[in-house]
């Protein structure tokens, strides 16, 4: 008889566990098909406000399914991704139109009176092409231009504002939201001394942005890509005897000191070679940056730069070693030179060849001061 009873409680318990799984589940989904209630509650705006009329949300263009609902879990706009999927393969299934979206957190019935949103009705404002904003611009980005220049085109081209977008760009607890997603973005992009934390960063490109877009969906197009060129690179990175910082400072520099993509090892080599002397690097560019030139103004002073006395953090002609960070943002083989210098031939000068293009190189300081004669003073126009 004890026996029995015992058999009996154990079912009822088994029974009861599998009762309250059941309940939990179905509670737990009832709620993740619902939006959050930071969303429903006007909590999910821009630019740091702490209430909205609506929360803005880009559909990217080509996007599929599962990606856009991620999307609106890390938005905050939806509890859980899986289950509203898995919902969603059951029953009719949602499809998503691109483009910039205003979410409400309201809607009113045929009354005129309001009530809160729905899933089903922010799917279906999704979907629906006309609640989007679906023009789009292309626009072309330099390799060696500064991350001052990238904002104020896009604030001219997007209805982001350049000097906002700038600064998101250097708001450090903004970049760390990015890190866990972006290994390249390090500790020591928040040095002391650094400028513009995103500066190297932003990969020199062409894109296509939404004219009516955010600072977040135009950063993680430029990381994005430059995420790219990482994992493409990734062994060499490991391998480098530079920090990721240091890669991307160095390849900024080389950036900016080529006039020919062939010659740029070398130049890599030779400005190695002189950070493993205690000789300051000399950089013209360097000192360029430290004091906001912009490049034709760089250009147009040259070697004969009174700035090049000043001291800067950033100014290699009174600092040793590399400066806090890129002093501009580098193409994929600047980067490559970076990771891979050259300094096989015990170069440790060069100056631009104004004659005949590209780069001339010098072992001694007497052979530099010809070259500079003969290439670059004869021919500088």
């Amino acid at each position: 008889m004890r026996k029995k009873t015992k058999i009996l409680i154990a079912i009822f318990s088994i029974l009861f566990i599998i009762i309250g799984i059941v309940a939990g589940s179905i509670i737990y989904i009832k709620s993740a098909l619902k939006p959050t209630d930071a969303f429903l509650n006007g909590q999910i705006c821009e630019n740091g406000e702490t209430s909205c009329d609506f929360t803005v949300f880009i559909v990217d263009e080509g996007a599929y399914g599962k990606s856009t609902l991620d999307k609106l879990e890390a938005n905050g706009i939806i509890k859980d991704a899986d289950i509203v999927y898995y919902y969603n393969r059951i029953f009719d299934g949602y499809s998503f139109a691109a483009g910039y979206f205003e979410i409400p957190h309201e809607v009113s019935d045929e009354y005129g009176n309001t009530r809160k949103i729905t899933l089903d009705e922010i799917m279906a404002f999704l979907a629906d092409p006309r609640n989007a904003h679906q023009d789009t611009v292309m626009l072309s980005f330099d390799e060696g231009d500064f991350i001052r220049s990238y904002a104020a085109k896009l604030g001219e081209y997007t209805t982001v504002d350049g000097d906002e977008l700038l600064a998101y760009w250097n708001d450090e607890a903004t970049i760390r939201s990015y890190m866990s997603e972006y290994p390249f973005l390090t500790e020591e992009i928040f040095g002391e001394n650094v400028k513009y934390y995103l500066e190297g960063y932003l990969f020199p490109d062409t894109y296509e942005f939404f004219e009516f877009t955010n600072c977040d969906e135009i950063t993680r197009r430029f990381l994005d890509r430059t995420l790219e060129i990482y994992n493409k690179h990734l062994d060499e990175f490991n391998s480098s005897s530079y920090s990721i910082h240091e890669v991307f400072t160095l390849a900024s520099i080389v950036q900016w000191e080529s006039g020919d993509p062939e010659d740029s090892k070398l130049i890599a080599g030779v400005l190695e070679t002189r950070l493993n002397y205690p000789e300051v690097l000399a950089s013209t560019v360097t000192a360029c940056y430290a004091f906001d030139l912009s490049k034709d103004e760089c250009y147009e002073v040259g070697d004969t730069l009174d700035y090049t006395w000043r001291d800067d953090p950033y100014n290699t002609y009174t600092n040793q070693g590399l400066p806090p960070g890129p002093v501009c943002n580098p193409n994929e083989t600047a980067i490559v030179a970076a990771l891979n210098p050259d300094s096989s031939y015990g170069y440790f000068f060069f100056c631009a060849d104004m004659c005949n293009g590209g780069t001339v190189f010098a072992r001694t300081y007497a052979e530099h001061e010809y070259n500079i004669q003969h290439y670059y003073l004869a021919c500088d126009n």
